[in-house]
């Protein structure tokens, strides 16, 4: 299980922070930890989860392209290789049935591996990891129906739910893949997808955030507010906005990005967290904060808005002095605080916090 790890932190260290830098040695230690987490055999994070694992590739090639370190090039080589691949269970008769091309029953997971390969293939160079998000994306078209008017659904076999994340996720890989390859399809099927979500009342204008889904009757469902949701939802605005130059977008990004982060879903020292504490260590929650501050980076980098360059900072600094553990070096899961447990998924989302701090202090 350790041959790939060992290689892969030979020489592990980090470009990108200066020497004093206060994230510079977390940043590594982190790093470290999420890849010797991985089974070697499967390739993914099996204490993390499925989609969990394919954000903590992402975080994986988000240090690779902060540091400008190319040691983690065999780690996603092994990713992509061990888990196209990949065991899920048994049918009723005993056999093995597998996950192919990071295809599986849920939406919102394949977006997430298409997502991760995309940003593999702009880093390494590689096209195959291009072609498999696009193999995916082709999977993600069958989820569309024109119930509630459009949309993906959540889930398939049988089709159910059409909600905030797979969605967003839908239209952030057409547009990235758009992005990548010029591919008219894609930007077909953003403008699409963005048009539909406008319309479903799933963000909700009154306090700036975003339902996480429909109820049978095509309203939006209220009260479920999570992290991820906000962050996603971010990223498409600001991919809107950058493709249109249409202002709307970037605005109304930046209305749901400062409700977030001062009043909806902060400590009371603005400290990002869930609605509820048992979210934040849930199987699903555990990862979300991390995902809505890469997000969070990605409309800072549109915006240059200092606000959201003082909350990375202000959340990495609250991780380093309260949600570290120097004996695992690891995050857990509460970013204010204490350390609860070594967790892939709970270390992995805060690195990404580590990771976006230690770029915005080049």
């Amino acid at each position: 299980m350790k041959h790939l790890t060992i290689l892969s932190l030979i020489l592990l260290l980090a470009t990108a922070c200066s020497n004093i830098s206060p994230y510079k040695k977390y940043m590594e230690d982190g790093m470290k930890t999420s890849v010797n987490l991985r089974n070697d055999t499967t390739g993914i994070w099996e204490t993390a989860g499925w989609w969990n694992s394919a954000n903590l590739l992402t975080a994986a090639i988000r240090y690779s392209e902060v540091t400008g370190n190319d040691n983690l090039f065999p780690l996603i080589e092994d990713v992509y290789t061990k888990a196209k691949q990949y065991r899920s269970g048994t049918d009723s008769l005993g056999a093995p049935v597998y996950f192919n091309n990071f295809i599986n029953d849920y939406y919102d997971d394949e977006a997430w591996w298409a997502l991760a390969w995309i940003e593999a293939s702009k880093i390494t160079k590689e096209k195959k990891y291009l072609t498999m998000a696009e193999v995916i994306f082709d999977d993600l078209t069958s989820g569309w129906s024109d119930a509630c008017n459009g949309g993906i659904y959540w889930k398939k076999n049988p089709l159910h739910y059409k909600n905030s994340i797979a969605n967003n996720l839908f239209s952030l890989t057409a547009i990235r893949l758009y992005n990548a390859t010029k591919n008219n399809k894609y930007l077909d099927w953003f403008e699409k997808n963005v048009s539909w979500y406008m319309q479903t009342g799933m963000i909700n204008t009154d306090i700036y955030q975003i339902e996480d889904g429909t109820n049978k009757d095509c309203l939006p469902n209220r009260n479920q507010h999570y992290t991820y949701n906000q962050g996603v939802a971010i990223a498409v605005l600001a991919e809107m906005y950058l493709h249109t130059k249409d202002k709307q977008y970037i605005d109304l990004a930046e209305n749901i990005a400062m409700a977030t982060i001062t009043n909806q879903l902060v400590t009371e020292d603005g400290i990002l967290r869930e609605m509820k504490p048992d979210i934040d260590k849930s199987n699903d929650g555990v990862q979300f904060k991390g995902i809505f501050i890469r997000h969070l980076a990605f409309l800072y980098e549109a915006t240059k808005n200092p606000r959201y360059k003082d909350f990375i900072l202000k959340n990495a600094a609250s991780i380093i002095s309260t949600d570290y553990d120097p004996e695992s070096k690891s995050f857990s899961y509460y970013w204010y605080g204490p350390f609860a447990e070594l967790s892939a998924a709970a270390n992995s989302s805060a690195l990404e916090c580590i990771i976006e701090a230690c770029n915005l202090t080049k």
